[in-house]
């Protein structure tokens, strides 16, 4: 519970957010990746940051 994912602009700056409710970290990680698409996420449990997501380009 408590968890939220940050959707980062390329400059690192917060456009938007998700609420996750989630037993632990790593179930927040995988709910968050869900939102992977094409922008870098924060996945924060109150106020420690949990794991910063890069998403991948494809070439």
């Amino acid at each position: 519970m408590d968890y939220r994912a940050y959707i980062l602009d390329g400059d690192g700056r917060i456009t938007g957010v998700h609420e996750l409710d989630c037993a632990n970290d790593q179930e927040a990680k995988e709910k968050a990746a869900q939102f992977l698409d094409g922008h870098d996420l924060e996945v924060w449990h109150r106020e420690r940051r949990v794991a910063r997501l890069k998403h991948h380009t494809r070439q």
